[in-house]
Formats: C-alpha cells, sequence, structure tokens
C-alpha cells in the first residue's frame, strides 16, 4: 500500500540566546544551545494545479517537504544521543524548569518522527547530517527507557493522572503502527516488552473527557 505523507506543524525555531543564558531553575545547561543557519526557504518546483488545485502539491511535493523539515530537524543532531531539542522563544516556550526537559526531549522525538516514519517505511536506509535516520529513532526510543540516559521517562505510577507524557506516548504509538518494521521489529523481546510497559502505565490510565481519549487509544491498540 502506498503511504501517503501527512505533514503535522510540529514547532518554530526562533533564534534567541538570550533566553538560554538568563533562563530561570538552571534551564540554561539543559536546553539547546546549539544555533545553525536558516535553510534556503522551501519552493514547489512545477506545480501541479490540475491535480491539487489548491496547492499545486502532488504527492512528490509532499515527500520533499517532508525531507525539508527533517533535514532542518537534524541540523541540530551531531550524534546518536542528541535529543530533538530545538531553540526556544523567550517567555513563551516550555520547558520552564528542568523537571519538564525530559518531556520536551519526548516531544521532539516523536512529533518529528511524524514526518520521519512515511520517509523510513518508502527508505529505511535514509541518512541526513550523516546520521542514519532509522537507528537514531530507535536509539532514542531506547533512551526513553534507559534510567541513565537524561531523557530518561519513568513508568507511571498506578493512579497516576493525565500528562503531555500520555500525549506524546500516542503520537509515537501512530509512528510505530505506521513502519513496524523499521522502528518496532528490530528491537529485542526485552526491549518490546519495557517499551510497552512504559507506555501503558500512561495510555491504561487517567485520561481527559476530550480528545485526549485518542491518545489513550492509540497507546491501547498498538499495544494489543
Amino acid at each position: 500500500m502506498r503511504s501517503v505523507f501527512i505533514l503535522f506543524p510540529v514547532f518554530v525555531c526562533c533564534f534567541c540566546s538570550a533566553f538560554a543564558q538568563n533562563a530561570p531553575n538552571g534551564l540554561g545547561k539543559v536546553l539547546q544551545q546549539k544555533h545553525v543557519t536558516n535553510q534556503s526557504l522551501f519552493k514547489i518546483d512545477q506545480p501541479d494545479y490540475q491535480r491539487s488545485p489548491y496547492t499545486g502539491m502532488t504527492r512528490k511535493h509532499w515527500r520533499d517537504a517532508a525531507l525539508y523539515l527533517l533535514r532542518g530537524a537534524f541540523s541540530y543532531i551531531d550524534k546518536m544521543d542528541d535529543p530533538m531539542q530545538f531553540p526556544k522563544e523567550p517567555g513563551k516556550s516550555y520547558p520552564r524548569s528542568a523537571s519538564q526537559v525530559p518531556t520536551e526531549k519526548l516531544e521532539g522525538l516523536s512529533r518529528t518522527l511524524f514526518i520521519a516514519s512515511p520517509l523510513l517505511k518508502e527508505d529505511s536506509s535514509l541518512v541526513l547530517n550523516n546520521i542514519r535516520i532509522a537507528d537514531y529513532y530507535r536509539h532514542q526510543i531506547l533512551n526513553l527507557l534507559n534510567p541513565e540516559s537524561n531523557s530518561y521517562i519513568k513508568p507511571q505510577e498506578k493512579g497516576g493522572g493525565s500528562s503531555q507524557i500520555l500525549v506524546e506516548f500516542g503520537a509515537l504509538a501512530v509512528s510505530l503502527f505506521y513502519a513496524p518494521e523499521v522502528l518496532f521489529d528490530p528491537l529485542t523481546k526485552e526491549q518490546k516488552d519495557l517499551l510497552a510497559h512504559t507506555m501503558l502505565s500512561y495510555g491504561d490510565g487517567k485520561t481527559v473527557p476530550s480528545n485526549w481519549k485518542f491518545f489513550n487509544i492509540f497507546i491501547l491498540s498498538f499495544s494489543k
């Protein structure tokens, strides 16, 4: 089945070193300090308004747009342990405290994986910025389970309340559903079981009576 590229507004990078330097609660040490040169503005080459009357964008254009966004994200990644963190907009962006940083890293992982998973389903050997993308995301997923990693997400205790982590694990489940042969199947049984345990500790629990229920459903459905 041909994959369909659906791009989500993931992030807006604002380059402001003052925020990182003056960040409260010791955040300056854990926020993204790297700044990169912006890419050239994305342009649609040879739009096809017969096939796509409003935007002129064909499937190829959506794929090109996905690569453009992902290439920008990976301009912040120099090695496998680098998390998906981006410069912040002062006074508006979270994290506001060091305790929120692991959630920030999980969100960067899950939201960029929305873009990466369709690309990886077509080309599991994709490389950007000298990083093998499939290897990077599998490594980062395992970091979520490693208590020694700064990206570690502690399983939620029984009866715990809903949180942003539930949202991001719901998003991660969607990508795992989409390209399991790249992102999930290569893991060992022990790694799969540990990932399921951590995700289910948030998904099989309390939620919010709104569209947040979908995040629980995504996690529970993937773990079925």
